[in-house]
């Protein structure tokens, strides 16, 4: 794809000879590339790559940057409220999480960067979900297979829609204990310069420690956070 990158479009032919391989591996490669969407053949047998790869490109960019940006917010977060502190970012229908600064307390929680989550329980996850405009929202939510982790989980598409759109009016989610039990946390949106929602911040922990009393505390610090975060992003909130 580096080479193809450099000069599109072009034969198979000519990419077997510049990448020194056979032409039935070139072709195998292109195939492959095709079916995933990543390059496309035109009329006379040229390759040439697609807007996908674009897109992918351009996730990681925003990811690596809003990564830089947060990663001393998110330290500061954890250090005042003594619990986790949480970045994540919408990755094929499913929360991943890119950062990540643990609790000091001796029970804790492990996120591991990389590791996905799902989005409708939570806090991470509807957050991110307020992202969708109205009809991405409704689709996603009917096509979606609800599963039940707790007696709090969420499985009523309905009232999951009302969730997420009063998410999207308050600013901020609860996981009421729905992803696992036990486990409680409250979270926030990242916007870019274009107002998008690109990533959101959380605070997770216990639900012995983090009490309704204490969200209710850390809910201010934790927009206000995610507004400073949003800003060094280009975010600007005129209009919203």
């Amino acid at each position: 794809m580096e080479v193809l990158s450099q000069k599109q479009p072009m034969k198979p032919s000519e990419l077997a000879k510049q990448l020194n391989l056979t032409r039935s591996n070139i072709y195998r490669l292109l195939v492959t590339l095709q079916e995933m969407g990543y390059v496309e053949r035109a009329a006379d047998g040229t390759y040439s790559l697609t807007m996908k790869m674009f897109m992918v490109g351009s996730a990681v960019l925003v990811m690596k940057e809003v990564s830089k940006v947060a990663r001393p917010y998110i330290a500061h977060l954890a250090e005042i409220s003594q619990e986790c502190g949480h970045l994540g970012i919408m990755y094929e229908n499913k929360v991943l999480y890119i950062e990540q600064v643990k609790s000091k307390h001796y029970l804790t929680l492990d996120y591991p960067v990389g590791q996905t989550d799902q989005l409708y329980c939570t806090a991470l996850g509807k957050v991110l979900l307020t992202g969708l405009n109205e009809v991405q929202l409704e689709a996603w939510v009917r096509s979606t297979n609800l599963v039940r982790y707790t007696e709090n989980t969420i499985t009523d598409p309905d009232v999951l829609l009302g969730v997420i759109r009063n998410v999207k009016k308050q600013d901020y989610a609860i996981d009421n204990e729905e992803r696992y039990a036990g486990i409680k946390c409250v979270g926030t949106p990242i916007y870019d310069y274009t107002n998008k929602i690109v990533a959101a911040i959380s605070i997770s922990g216990p639900a012995v420690r983090l009490t309704n009393e204490k969200i209710e505390e850390l809910k201010p610090l934790l927009i206000e956070v995610s507004e400073e975060i949003s800003r060094k992003m280009g975010w600007s909130n005129f209009g919203m």
